[in-house]
């Protein structure tokens, strides 16, 4: 019997939403039994053995929803396998550096429930998916592309389920 794999996801433009359906077409690939939704549509874990986690970075923080749904799950994640990821412009270049710090965006998860495992991808920036503010905000100061490596993710992904198979 496989098994059940959630993928709670929180995002703002879709590209962190685009990497969750990925990591989820990928451990279906593998023989996973997998579901992926936004955090704001879940209501129950109970039926899943594996909960992954990913969240959109902004202003150097997750998502608010992200750290709510985690918060509102704490006692249930404790009793499942549970991998994070997130999906942030700091990693558009891979490097010790960006690496540290995305690893501190991580930190309100991991004083939850430490993981298996915690997948820092790099994401994409496409001004016009962004308010006038943000627009404003950003222009200049962060690099417009696609700055995701598929690789990676599905690298992440493949040494992701040899810990939970």
């Amino acid at each position: 019997m496989s098994k059940k794999v959630l993928i709670a996801y929180a995002s703002r433009a879709g590209s962190t939403a685009e990497v969750a359906e990925k990591i989820g077409e990928a451990l279906k690939v593998l023989g996973f039994d997998v579901e992926v939704k936004n955090v704001k549509e879940i209501n129950d874990i109970s039926y899943y053995d594996v909960i992954i986690i990913g969240s959109a970075v902004r202003m150097f923080k997750l998502l608010p929803e992200t750290i709510k749904f985690a918060n509102r799950f704490r006692e249930e994640l404790q009793n499942k396998s549970v991998a994070y990821f997130i999906v942030c412009l700091t990693m558009h270049k891979d490097t010790e550096e960006s690496r540290a710090q995305a690893q501190k965006y991580i930190k309100p998860l991991l004083e939850i429930k430490e993981p298996i495992s915690v997948g820092l991808f790099a994401g994409k920036m496409d001004y016009s998916k962004l308010s006038f503010v943000w627009r404003i905000l950003f222009k200049g100061r962060v690099p417009e592309g696609d700055f995701r490596d598929w690789n990676s993710v599905i690298s992440w992904v493949n040494s992701l389920s040899e810990k939970f198979s």
